[in-house]
């Protein structure tokens, strides 16, 4: 008996999804973003809405700062939980500056003025976690130990 290659392929491709005689759904996939597990998760923390404010920063490490404008908090403080909610603008932090200035503190001048000598000397600032600029490097010589460079 003859078998047909063309008929063959067809029964291999349509029973591949077959198991135990029941076919297998194909599942649906969802594409479209949802903040239900976000916002069940929330309330599983007891967030609260925090009223009166109107705008929030965060700075970027190559000095670039993500600006919202209009912004939703909710938070968990006993869960050290924060969710910010909004459009965010990527803005260069020079742009800010004479916003953030009033909301600054004493001890974030000295940051501010490093800053300002990297930003009018061309270069990129660069912040560390502990909220320091970046300093130079030392390079490290033949038979000098990392501990012994200053």
């Amino acid at each position: 008996m003859p078998i047909d290659p063309e008929k063959l392929a067809k029964l291999q491709k349509g029973s591949a999804k077959k198991v135990g005689g029941s076919r297998i759904k194909a599942k649906k996939v969802i594409k479209e973003q949802d903040d239900s597990k976000l916002i069940e998760t929330l309330g599983k923390l007891k967030a609260t809405k925090i009223q009166n404010v109107t705008e929030a920063n965060f700075f970027k490490e190559d000095g670039k700062v993500l600006h919202f404008k209009r912004v939703g908090i909710q938070g968990a403080n006993e869960h050290n939980t924060f969710a910010f909610t909004g459009y965010p603008q990527e803005v260069d932090v020079t742009k800010l500056i004479p916003d953030i200035l009033p909301q600054l503190g004493a001890e974030n001048l000295e940051i501010l003025s490093q800053l300002a000598k990297q930003i009018q000397a061309g270069k990129a600032p660069q912040i560390n976690q502990d909220g320091t600029l970046d300093e130079e490097i030392p390079d490290l010589t033949e038979g000098q130990k990392f501990d012994e460079v200053e």
